[in-house]
């Protein structure tokens, strides 16, 4: 595996083009899809969360739920997986959160990722799975 920017064990959120991802990419709809049938790669970068965040509450929605049934099955994975999450946009911590603005909008990262969302780097936020 290629070394890339990322804590395995944790989702890692991160503006798109400021870090290393992982090679194998995976729309969000996908991620959602492999989750829930726990058969996602070791490494992945997953694309396309603005469409969740702006567009698409179903999606989000189903995307929360999977994620929230589906933490320990990943804690539990050895070793960890590499799960990296990219957006198009700039982040912005809000009290003890953080948002993202996309298309002149702001939309909280809370709403998927939870009230442990910290961090790590300028454009790098991590989470446990345990969201």
């Amino acid at each position: 595996m290629n070394e890339i920017d990322a804590v395995a064990g944790m989702y890692n959120v991160m503006e798109r083009g400021k870090w290393k991802t992982a090679d194998y990419q995976l729309p969000i709809e996908e991620f959602v899809s492999s989750l829930d049938e726990r058969d996602l790669p070791k490494e992945v970068c997953v694309v396309g969360l603005e469409m969740a965040l702006a567009e698409e509450e179903e999606l989000r929605e189903r995307l929360v739920s999977v994620m929230r049934a589906e933490m320990d099955y990943l804690n539990n994975q050895h070793p960890l997986p590499t799960i990296q999450f990219t957006l198009g946009g700039n982040f912005q911590s809000v009290g003890d959160t953080f948002e993202v603005a996309i298309d002149s909008e702001s939309y909280s990262l809370q709403t998927i990722f939870g009230r442990q969302i910290k961090r790590r780097r300028d454009g790098w936020l991590v989470t446990p799975f345990r969201v």
